[in-house]
């Protein structure tokens, strides 16, 4: 029995109006590419309708913030996690022709999110199996399973199997299979989800917020603050720039700003990201803000969920309409892959707090506790450093725990002190595919006025990927006491 494959890409882009020609390229195409398998059948008529570039351009940021879970923030994790999923099947399923985000599978995985299980049969094992004839002319099978509490659930069963198959042995096509008995549920259920994956459907504009959640975005008369010549900066003034992880797709700019005790508290910060190759902006904040006390002073933090790239960041903080400090700093945040582990960068510093209202993304937070930076990494004896750092989806062991090891490395005047080997350490799981490691360094044996510097790496034990981080320190010397002075003598009279 011979079986007729209709690729579930090639009849969306059969079946796709597609807007005229006055468009270009560009936003012909968007339609029949990755973003059309989304598209409801009322949107695509609507965008068949669209005139210009500019309407074109309006309807699809429209598009997206329809599916944006969370309106009140910058990022649209939505879209995020749609990015992803693209570049891993044009990585994944790409064969002869068919691009791999064009594919059976990848409309699958963009609609209906990774399965639960994966399951490979070898040439007419499928078939053999099911009592079908035939089976010698066809390639594999791979089928892919959905459960009832799986993400998104299966509602009316325990669970749903798609089934690919390889139109010819070593295709590596593996399209879905219509005379497969599987499907048909699983077609059924795949035509829905366009429409379930609507969560704003009454949504007229995109909403206009601050980078910050639950800010709005600073206006130019707000903004002018940063042409302030010259620009307040207290002397003995800090900053301290990184990234960190906010979810699996997102990892913000992380901003800390010291300033001395004589400075007088900031109440309300002004803040914008521009690129750093052509300087524009791309979000910007006016909000409230809280000091944080530290020794010598006040810090205040910063999570900025931008694009992976490197950004230009303007900060200004203000004592009610005064500003007290001023600055742009140079800052970069990784992208996410697509796929496999991935480890944030190692944080450090001698404080850590508890934080128990604070959410994943948060600057310098892991896990429910605040990491305090030491900016000049001087330390006193009886301090610690604490290094942390966060892990996304770590392979695991047996038990379900991260196969996660540390080497550390210790150095002073370029050489070499002492070293310790890869092993293994424990994780905790923060949520979903993300896990927190942190560690404690004891400065209490090390010579003062010297400066050290601590080697950390740390990697997955299964794929190999690797952070190191440097951490520079110096235990300060104590200053002497001063000396007891004994009474004056009371002459006796």
């Amino acid at each position: 029995m011979r079986r007729n494959f209709v690729p579930l890409a090639l009849a969306a882009w059969l079946a796709a109006t597609v807007a005229g020609a006055q468009l270009s390229q560009t936003f012909t195409e968007w339609p029949i590419g990755p973003a059309g398998f989304l598209l409801t059948d009322a949107e695509r008529k609507a965008y068949a309708q669209v005139k210009s570039d500019a309407e074109a351009q309006a309807f699809i940021d429209l598009f997206w913030a329809k599916r944006d879970p969370d309106l009140n923030t910058v990022q649209n994790e939505f879209k995020l996690d749609f990015d992803m999923r693209v570049a891993a099947a044009d990585k994944q399923f790409s064969a002869d022709r068919i691009k791999g985000s064009m594919s059976d599978r990848a409309k699958v995985l963009i609609l209906m999110g990774r399965p639960l299980a994966v399951q490979n049969l070898s040439p007419g094992a499928d078939e053999e199996e099911n009592n079908r004839p035939g089976f010698l002319e066809r390639g594999g099978t791979q089928t892919w399973m959905y459960t009832r509490d799986g993400k998104p659930p299966v509602k009316k069963s325990d669970e749903v199997v798609f089934a690919f198959s390889e139109t010819r042995v070593g295709a590596g096509d593996f399209l879905l299979d219509r005379a497969d008995r599987r499907n048909p549920q699983a077609l059924k259920l795949l035509a829905g989800r366009p429409e379930q994956l609507i969560l704003n459907p009454k949504l007229t504009e995109v909403p206009r917020v601050g980078l910050l959640p639950g800010t709005k975005a600073a206006g130019s008369s707000q903004q002018a603050v940063f042409d302030l010549q010259p620009r307040p900066w207290p002397a003995g003034a800090t900053v301290l720039t990184t990234w960190g992880v906010q979810s699996e797709t997102i990892h913000p700019v992380w901003v800390w700003v010291q300033l001395p005790d004589p400075i007088p508290p900031a109440a309300e910060a002004i803040g914008r990201v521009r690129k750093d190759t052509d300087g524009n902006v791309v979000g910007s904040f006016v909000s409230p803000v809280l000091p944080i006390s530290i020794p010598g002073g006040r810090a205040y933090e910063f999570s900025l969920p931008v694009d992976a790239g490197t950004w230009k960041v303007d900060i200004a903080l203000l004592n009610g309409t005064e500003p007290v400090a001023v600055t742009t700093l140079d800052a970069k945040n990784e992208p996410a892959p697509a796929e496999g582990p991935y480890i944030s960068p190692i944080y450090w510093g001698p404080d850590t707090r508890q934080a128990a209202q604070a959410r994943l993304g948060d600057a310098f937070h892991l896990g429910g506790m605040q990491l305090i930076p030491r900016v000049d990494n001087r330390y006193k004896a009886e301090e610690n450093i604490t290094y942390a750092a966060y892990i996304v989806r770590p392979s695991l062991d047996e038990q379900g725990q991260p196969k996660i090891e540390l080497a550390v490395t210790l150095y002073s005047g370029g050489k070499k002190h002492d070293e310790q080997s890869y092993q293994p350490v424990t994780g905790v799981r923060i949520t979903g595919d993300i896990w927190a490691f942190g560690q404690v360094l004891p400065l209490s044996g090390f010579r003062r006025g010297v400066e050290f510097e601590l080697e950390v790496s740390l990697r997955d034990a299964k794929h190999g990927f690797t952070r190191t981080q440097k951490i520079p320190f110096t235990v300060v010397k104590e200053e002497p006491a001063a000396p007891a002075v004994a009474p004056s003598a009371v002459p006796k009279g």
